[in-house]
C-alpha cells in the first residue's frame, strides 16, 4: 500500500512538472511572439525615420537615375535608367537636392548642373519642377516614391 501510495505521488508530481513546464513554455513563446511584434514596430519606425533622411533621398534619387522609375505612373511615362553614367548619378543626385534646399553630405562638383541640364531638364526644367505636371517636380518636400514607401511603411505600423 504504501509502494502504490508513493507511486501516485509521484506520477502526480511527474505530471505536475510536466504541466507547468509546458505552461511556461507556452508562456515563453507568447513573449517571444510580443517582442518580435515590438521589434518589428520599431524597425519600421527606424524605417520611416531613414526614409524621411537627406541620406536616403539621395539614395533613393541615385536609384531612380541608375534603374529608372518603373511603377510610380508619370503622366510622361517611365523614366529609363542609365541616362547618367553611375559615376555621375551620385553628382546628379545632390545637384537635384540643392534645387529644393537639401544639401548633400559631401559637396557635388561643379559638372553636377551641367549633367543636369544636358541629361534631366529636358523633362524635369531647369528648375526641378516639372515641365507642364507632366514630369515629376523634383523640388517638392517629399518625393513620389519616398511617398509611396512612406504610406507602405505606416500602413505596416498600424497593423
Amino acid at each position: 500500500m504504501i509502494k502504490s501510495g508513493f507511486v501516485a505521488i509521484l506520477l502526480i508530481a511527474l505530471f505536475s512538472y510536466l504541466f507547468v513546464i509546458q505552461k511556461i513554455k507556452k508562456e515563453s513563446k507568447h513573449q517571444n511572439q510580443n517582442q518580435t511584434k515590438e521589434q518589428k514596430s520599431k524597425d519600421l519606425k527606424l524605417s520611416l525615420e531613414y526614409i524621411n533622411s537627406t541620406e536616403y533621398l539621395k539614395s533613393y534619387i541615385i536609384d531612380v537615375i541608375n534603374s529608372g522609375s518603373r511603377g510610380l505612373n508619370f503622366k510622361g511615362g517611365i523614366m529609363e535608367g542609365g541616362f547618367a553614367s553611375k559615376e555621375d548619378a551620385p553628382k546628379i543626385a545632390c545637384y537635384v537636392m540643392s534645387l529644393s534646399g537639401r544639401e548633400c553630405k559631401e559637396p557635388y562638383s561643379k559638372d553636377a548642373s551641367m549633367f543636369y541640364s544636358s541629361i534631366c531638364a529636358g523633362c524635369h526644367g531647369m528648375d526641378g519642377k516639372g515641365i507642364h505636371g507632366t514630369y515629376p517636380d523634383l523640388t517638392r518636400p517629399k518625393l513620389l516614391g519616398i511617398k509611396k514607401k512612406e504610406e507602405e511603411l505606416l500602413k505596416q505600423i498600424k497593423r
